[in-house]
């Protein structure tokens, strides 16, 4: 395998502190009422500090794994996702447009083996179990998300003794000969401890281009040692057999991470929790990054400070608006609440906001899901799943409600819970004597609109759909073209979309001719994509 050494220049960024290296290697349904939360604690505050990175860049081959897959005829129906007789746990979840799920959980057959099983399900109540890995050692951590169309992309925790970055991969859910599996071995280069991966998609690029997976690792690489260090992989944008890994050596001492793209604008949010040996204060650690151009568009790392120690950060970015929400010590050293720090223009500013403090209980491990001003944040707290909904961009969450059935039953660990796309909601829960992995929907209590599709040929084709629980009504759309556009530049209306329909949009007759970019914007959503116009036509957009 031949590496090779890139490197990055970056854009500038809001505030410019100092200048710093990162570096890249690669070889490769509940309908919710709003009111603000009640809490005994102060108010946090949040001092963002950005700083430019130039990523170094180093690209290896990755290998096919043969024969690991698995077929499993054990169905399983219901709520209950996976009840098998050994534990299952650190579940995750992705689904698509047409609300098809899959989810990924470690299944532990002994302290020496486990395996990253997945079950699917047609509709959220029927699951049935698809396969696992049989890859020897003790894997874990899976992470799924929905790349576009029928794909599916995945990661997971490799076992100790070998520091491999896998991907997983899948363009039909139902049909196992779909699944495939391969690696990127890290080994020579001096890279170990890879830790908690998370994966986040994006189809914006070339079809072979998933996204960024975040992750924890060290490395003995010669000039740029680090020891628990953020890292991101993401493919080589111009050799579809080749992956990068990235990597900030300057925080030490990280010891969880996430990921998100928003597939709006295609920057990517890398959130890690850093302990600084100065003080041994924990501060969370944003890495946002452009997608679109990963070894030379723009790279910076913004400082998230607080009075308090923050840990155990999940982050979400949909339309230009980001939520990171993490543990914080608002009550007393120690008491875990849940914070959110929120942005409405990308990362350029920040504000902060009370998600749920109560001041005899912990609050623990959130994950969060944004629908643009909207999002929904579930956390753990006394054995049980709450959620709790934004519908202003952060600023206010409603009162916690809760998930799971009876109480104290849901097991309280990192990454034991995980909510995706409209509401849907996966969990260990031992109500059963071991672990085992639960699902629900806690919907979306709003009109949240998404842009589903846009396609060209003759005009332009755009298909909208309201996500949320509450009927959209005279829901603003345009579609405006950019380029030399003789007719049709710019059309824009109203609609109705009632929960969980689909509207289509047009153009009608168009003229141009040469590069075109459409712009499409339905209520809060936007999305953007660009072709070539051949007189009323537009040719290979995307």
């Amino acid at each position: 395998m031949k590496g090779k050494i890139l490197v990055g220049i970056l854009a500038s960024v809001v505030i410019a502190a100092s200048f710093a290296a990162a570096i890249n290697m690669s070889i490769e349904k509940k309908e919710l009422k709003i009111t603000p939360t009640l809490v005994a604690a102060p108010m946090p505050h949040v001092k963002a500090i950005a700083r430019n990175y130039k990523p170094i860049n180093l690209a290896i081959e990755g290998k096919k794994v043969d024969n690991a897959f698995r077929m499993t005829p054990r169905a399983l129906t219901n709520v209950p996702v996976a009840t098998l007789p050994e534990d299952e746990f650190h579940p995750t979840i992705a689904t698509d447009s047409s609300q098809s799920y899959i989810v990924g959980y470690t299944d532990m057959q002994d302290v020496l083996t486990q395996d990253i099983y997945m079950a699917i399900s047609p509709d959220g109540t029927t699951w049935q179990i698809a396969g696992y890995w049989n890859i020897d050692g003790v894997e874990d951590y899976p992470s799924f998300d929905y790349w576009g169309g029928t794909t599916f992309y995945g990661t997971f925790m490799p076992d100790p003794s070998t520091p491999y970055q896998y991907l997983m991969s899948t363009t039909d859910i139902t049909d196992t000969s779909t699944y495939q599996l391969v690696y990127w071995d890290w080994s020579s280069y001096g890279w170990s401890d890879f830790q908690v991966p998370k994966i986040a998609c994006d189809n914006s690029q070339n079809p072979w281009e998933y996204g960024f997976i975040a992750t924890i690792a060290s490395t003995t690489y010669t000039g740029y040692e680090c020891t628990y260090a953020p890292h991101m992989f993401f493919a080589d944008p111009d050799n579809e057999q080749q992956g990068y890994i990235s990597w900030v050596n300057e925080y030490n001492n990280t010891l969880h991470c996430d990921v998100d793209i928003d597939t709006q604008s295609h920057i990517g949010y890398g959130v890690y929790d850093w302990q600084d040996e100065s003080n041994q204060k924990w501060t969370i650690v944003v890495w946002e990054r452009s997608f679109e151009d990963p070894l030379n568009g723009e790279s910076q790392i913004i400082e998230l400070t607080s009075d308090y120690n923050d840990t155990v950060p999940a982050v979400a970015a949909q339309n230009g608006y980001v939520y990171v929400v993490c543990q914080e010590e608002l009550n007393s050293p120690g008491k875990q609440d849940v914070v959110c720090y929120y942005s409405h223009d990308g990362g350029a500013t920040w504000d902060s906001s009370i998600v749920s403090a109560d001041p005899a209980k912990d609050e623990m491990y959130p994950s969060i899901v944004a629908y643009g001003e909207g999002a929904t944040c579930i956390f753990s707290m006394d054995g049980d799943l709450y959620y709790s909904h934004t519908s202003d961009g952060g600023a206010t969450w409603s009162q916690p409600a809760k998930i799971n059935e009876g109480s104290g039953s849901v097991v309280m660990d990192y990454r034991n819970a995980m909510i995706t796309s409209g509401g849907s909601v996966v969990w260990t829960d031992n109500r059963n004597g071991n672990d085992d992995v639960y699902y629900d929907n806690v919907g979306v209590p709003a009109a949240l609109i998404t842009i589903e599709s846009v396609k060209g040929g003759f005009g332009i084709t755009a298909t909208i759909k309201n996500i949320g629980t509450i009927e959209g009504k005279n829901v603003p759309w345009s579609i405006s073209l950019d380029g030399t556009v003789f007719i049709g530049k710019e059309k824009s209306g109203t609609i109705d979309i009632a929960p969980g329909q689909e509207q289509t949009i047009k153009t009608g007759f168009i003229l141009g001719i040469g590069s075109v970019t459409v712009t499409v914007n339905a209520g809060s959503a936007s999305a953007t994509a660009k072709g070539f116009m051949l007189g009323p036509f537009v040719l290979g957009l995307k």
